[in-house]
Formats: C-alpha cells, sequence, structure tokens
C-alpha cells in the first residue's frame, strides 16, 4: 500500500479524494432547509422533462408519426431517461 494515500484509500489501493469532494451527493435525500428530498424524485423529474423535450421535438418535425403508441414510448423515454440520469448521478 502507498504511504501517501493511507488514510484516503479503499483496500485496494484506489484514492478516494474524488468520492470525498462528491460526499454531499451519497446521501439518499437533498436536505433543502428542514425538506428531505429523495434523489429518485429529482432524477424522476429530469427523465421526465427530458422525455418531454425528446416527445416535443418529435410532434415538431413530424418523426413522432413514425411511432406506434406515443405515450407508450413517452414512457420508455421517462423511464430510460431516469435511469440513465441514476447511473450517472448515483446517490
Amino acid at each position: 500500500m502507498h504511504p501517501e494515500c493511507l488514510p484516503n484509500c479503499y483496500p485496494a489501493g484506489i484514492a478516494t479524494y474524488f468520492f470525498d469532494i462528491l460526499f454531499p451527493m451519497n446521501q439518499p435525500e437533498i436536505r433543502i432547509g428542514d425538506l428531505l428530498v429523495p434523489w429518485i424524485l429529482v432524477m424522476g423529474t429530469l427523465g421526465f422533462l427530458l422525455a418531454w423535450a425528446v416527445v416535443a421535438i418529435l410532434e415538431y418535425t413530424g418523426l413522432s408519426r413514425y411511432v406506434w403508441h406515443l405515450p407508450l414510448f413517452f414512457v420508455a423515454l421517462v423511464v430510460l431517461f431516469t435511469s440513465l440520469i441514476g447511473i450517472v448521478f448515483h446517490p
């Protein structure tokens, strides 16, 4: 084990400086005053807005006529974008 990372290393010797900076993001809730907001609510809202923007662009360009069932496609986009945002910004 390297002596320079003794206090900030996992057993494999991986430095945790990056994780120490992002420690507030590693909590299951976001504290806004006295209100605790769960991360899944934030990720779900962002996924919903992103899916809404994609469907609006599809409607504007006329490409939505190639989608068989637009509401089902919208729900699938919400789940996809929420999952991708959750993978990238996981708590």
